[in-house]
């Protein structure tokens, strides 16, 4: 045989082998940063829906407050 056969025998399934792990290991990276993205999103979404909580909280102990006042006045009436 010729060295240049041996030689493609060996470089090409060599190559081959380099090629698909960088295509993967490229392919790991992608997803994983679409994953810290996704994940970011979320994070906002849950900060956004704390703060709107918190406001209905707040909103719900004012109403609390002034019912409190319309019944002592109501009573006071009676």
């Amino acid at each position: 045989m010729h060295s240049w056969v041996i030689e493609e025998i060996v470089v090409i399934p060599v190559f081959g082998a380099v090629v698909v792990t960088v295509i993967r290991q490229v392919g790991a990276h992608l997803r994983a940063k679409a994953k810290l993205q996704v994940d970011a999103e979320y994070r906002g979404i849950a900060e956004r829906a704390v703060a709107s909580q918190e406001a209905a909280q707040t909103s719900l102990a004012e109403l609390q407050a002034r019912m409190a006042k319309i019944e002592r006045v109501l009573v006071d009436v009676e």
